[in-house]
């Protein structure tokens, strides 16, 4: 049986794999008995892995990364979701036309498509938690006095965070299936139910790139709960998944595009709310679905003209490339730093 060490509640094994590390990974010149390049992804692979078993170890913080877009669903299914669809219901009984499924598939693919968009940043954020964890247990600065290449850390936490990230939102893409299919919801094809598994792929990638830089330069678990507080209050409202973004100022619109997750909702939307759209239209008629759509927000407003799902799909990948670059710049700076 492994036992707490006293240092914050990891056990014996990952603190031992934690302070072991450093020297297991260390890469030895090409021409060794081992390349250069097999070593150096061998270490990768054994950091990711020592990442998310800490991680996973951590009982509680992965219970409340599964709990928290999970009670947003509830919450949805509780009160929101039933107020959009009874003010989506009232304006039609005005024009005497009652499509109450119809009304029911819209509401739910809206509010999950909010739920998937704010789990795919929040999720990823409590896997950023090792991080801070070894920066206070003094394993970052073993890292940075130990032969490995300066990205090599950067990467394995960008795996790890990811695929900690991947393992949850997909269990809650999962759950708001089942809810489609319990409240007969479900008008997605097989084709939209695949393009989402993608989506939730490409914008864990997206969101732990960022997340991953950010907290590279956060040292203490308060500011880092803090980190946790402001994004989890802000990325609902900026991604429009409370509320819908055309209902914002102008200004705060074209903020919202400066916010990735912005892209990650409108994926959402659009693979999600497809088939209750062409059912809203065929029950009640084109114009009035457009006109929810629009109020709605399910289309990308780019800079005043809309954008396609290619084009959101471009973006979430450029966001991983460009904040992929920048923590392994960020990383050999620090190191530069530490040697010196």
């Amino acid at each position: 049986m492994m036992e707490n060490d006293g240092r914050g509640g990891l056990n014996g094994a990952a603190e031992e794999g934690a302070a072991d590390m450093a020297k297991k990974c260390a890469v030895p010149p090409a021409g060794g008995e081992k390349s250069g390049t097999y070593a150096a992804f061998t270490a990768l692979f054994s950091l990711t892995v020592r990442n998310v078993k800490v991680f996973v170890k951590d009982k509680a913080n992965v219970f409340f990364s599964l709990l928290a877009p999970l009670i947003v669903l509830g919450l949805y299914v509780l009160f929101i979701g039933r107020m959009q669809a009874d003010g989506i219901t009232e304006a039609l009984a005005q024009f005497g036309v009652s499509a109450d499924d119809a009304v029911r598939a819209f509401s739910d693919s809206w509010m999950l498509s909010g739920v998937m968009a704010t789990s795919c940043i929040t999720v990823p954020l409590c896997a950023c938690g090792t991080m801070i964890q070894d920066k206070n247990r003094g394993v970052s600065a073993d890292f940075a006095a130990s032969p490995i290449p300066s990205w090599l850390p950067s990467a394995a936490y960008f795996l790890s965070v990811a695929a900690a990230g991947l393992i949850i939102c997909l269990i809650v893409l999962g759950v708001c299936f089942a809810w489609l299919a319990i409240s007969g919801s479900w008008l997605l094809s097989a084709a939209d139910a695949f393009a989402c598994i993608g989506v939730v792929v490409l914008s864990v990638l997206a969101s732990s790139a960022l997340l991953v830089f950010i907290v590279g330069f956060v040292r203490s678990e308060g500011a880092f709960t803090g980190i946790n507080i402001i994004f989890g209050t802000l990325t609902g409202f900026l991604t429009g998944a409370y509320i819908p973004v055309s209902t914002f100022p102008e200004g705060v619109q074209y903020v919202t595009l400066f916010v990735p997750g912005s892209y990650s909702a409108a994926l959402f939307r659009t693979f999600f709310m497809g088939g209750a759209l062409d059912e809203m239209s065929a029950a009640v008629s084109p114009e009035f679905a457009q006109g929810l759509s629009e109020q709605f927000s399910v289309e990308l407003n780019f800079f005043g003209s809309p954008l396609s799902a290619g084009g959101a799909a471009g973006i979430l990948a450029g966001t991983a490339i460009l904040f992929g670059i920048c923590c392994f710049i960020a990383a050999a700076l620090r190191l530069k730093k530490h040697i010196v």
